[in-house]
């Protein structure tokens, strides 16, 4: 049971969703681009940082947590999440900070394209029922009322959020 337990609360920490909608088609001409970028990006890896934080990335990220710390709704779920899974959270504190990091980035970076998305929650729909994003049960509901999308979305990314700065050590 424990084992699920880390399974579960790994997949919502760690593995983060992205996905793009209207991605143009790679032409012939472009692969040894492509293929060049994906060298130097190998090579950057190895030689460079493994983080790809900007400094308004960290004021940002910092801004988020500082707000979350204060939110009294984010502080009880904070204490649930370090009371019902300390151990599962000492077990990932042992990822490399790197890696909390670019999660939080990405979190982030998640939540603020979000404003873009849902400009048309109609049409946000349609791209997330497009890419297989809405499990067939909560289909109808997010027909009805598109915003549903939106506040759920976000509720979950900041909640990846949330998680990866508890287990970083930052709330």
């Amino acid at each position: 049971m424990r084992i699920l337990r880390i399974i579960i609360l790994l997949s919502f920490i760690i593995s983060l969703t992205h996905a793009q909608f209207g991605i143009n088609k790679i032409k012939e001409k472009d692969i040894g681009t492509v293929e060049q970028n994906i060298q130097q990006g190998k090579q950057e890896q190895q030689e460079g940082p493994l983080t790809k934080l900007t400094e308004q990335d960290a004021v940002d990220i910092g801004a988020l947590i500082e707000a979350a710390g204060e939110d009294p709704d984010t502080i009880k779920l904070v204490a649930a999440l370090k009371d019902e899974n300390s151990q599962e959270i000492d077990e990932l504190k042992q990822l490399p900070q790197e890696e909390i990091l670019n999660g939080l980035k990405a979190a982030l970076d998640e939540l603020k394209l979000l404003d873009v998305l849902f400009k048309d929650h109609a049409k946000a729909l349609e791209a997330f029922e497009a890419e297989g994003l809405i499990p067939p049960q909560h289909l109808e509901k997010y027909r009805k009322d598109p915003s549903l999308l939106e506040n759920d979305t976000r509720k979950s990314l900041y909640f990846q959020f949330v998680s990866l700065a508890v287990v970083g050590g930052y709330l």
